[in-house]
């Protein structure tokens, strides 16, 4: 007697109890697997998935060094806009350039464009 003929249902529905088989026996070996395993899985993972970190701009001083002084620049622009808003206190500093002129001692700056003999500082 001939062996019956396979139907395409008969094969599929076991070839899905086949997998199914396949994915619980992993799922078995995954929970009996050692922590110690797992924890040096994490790591890696992590650190592949990490950002590259932004790059910021180093901490800078520029010092101004002439006639035996020290000067820091940082220290004569805050000079120049607190000089500049204690006589215009209603006008707000956009942008500020200061130039330092070693021969007169002194520090001149200009504010929003505006320019001034009286806008002096002497170092």
């Amino acid at each position: 007697m001939a062996a019956p003929k396979k139907t395409t249902k008969t094969v599929a529905a076991k070839a899905v109890k086949e997998d199914v088989k396949r994915v619980e026996e992993k799922a078995e070996a995954v929970k009996d697997a050692p922590v110690a395993e797992k924890e040096e899985k994490a790591p890696a993972a992590k650190a592949a998935a990490k950002k590259p970190v932004a790059k910021k701009d180093p901490k800078a001083t520029v010092v101004f060094q002439f006639a035996g002084k020290e000067i820091v620049a940082k220290d004569i622009l805050s000079q120049a806009q607190k000089d500049y808003t204690n006589s215009h206190k209603d006008v707000e500093i956009k942008t500020i350039e200061l130039y330092i002129v070693a021969e007169e001692h002194a520090a001149y700056y200009v504010v929003n464009g505006e320019e001034s003999p009286e806008f002096k500082i002497m170092l």
